[in-house]
């Protein structure tokens, strides 16, 4: 987890770049590189990434688009605002804290029929994800495939 809090907030982009590389072999063992015609990110909100210089599930996406030979997209997702960190939610509270923070921007006509492979930093709830994929299948994906370089254990709290 050391190293998921130094791509967040030391701006250690070696771990994504070694991440990318390790994800990019996975995802071609797994046949799901061959599928997908489109990699994006779920967004962070543009204040946040002002601050922090950068969106770290952008750059996982970005390293691991140039691994893989995929085209980029990340103008299909907004956020609305910039919120609590999801990890202090419970999963009932991160759910709809994603339904109500993601949208889809209008530049999608590209991604109608299309594989999207949608990347974040860390799985925990699969709240984000889920709402996030649902967003771009309304958009006309025909698959969404998700991917992160990291999970949590789940504590009582987050499993309600």
């Amino acid at each position: 987890m050391k190293a998921i809090h130094q791509l967040k907030d030391d701006r250690q982009l070696n771990f994504a770049e070694y991440s990318a590389k390790l994800l990019g072999k996975m995802l071609r063992e797994n046949g799901i590189a061959q599928q997908a015609d489109i990699i994006t990110a779920v967004p962070m909100h543009r204040s946040k990434r002002r601050r922090r210089g950068y969106d770290q599930a952008q750059k996982l996406a970005h390293f691991t688009a140039a691994e893989l030979g995929i085209k980029e997209n990340y103008r299909l997702l907004g956020r609305t605002k910039d919120t609590a960190e999801q990890h202090t939610l419970t999963a009932a509270e991160r759910k709809t804290h994603a339904e109500e923070i993601y949208f889809s921007l209008p530049d999608h006509a590209d991604i109608k029929g299309k594989n999207i492979l949608l990347f974040d930093d860390v799985y925990t709830t699969g709240s984000t994800l889920n709402v996030c994929s649902g967003l771009l299948k309304k958009m006309g994906a025909k698959n969404v495939f998700c991917a992160a370089i990291a999970t949590t254990l789940l504590d009582e709290k987050h499993r309600e």
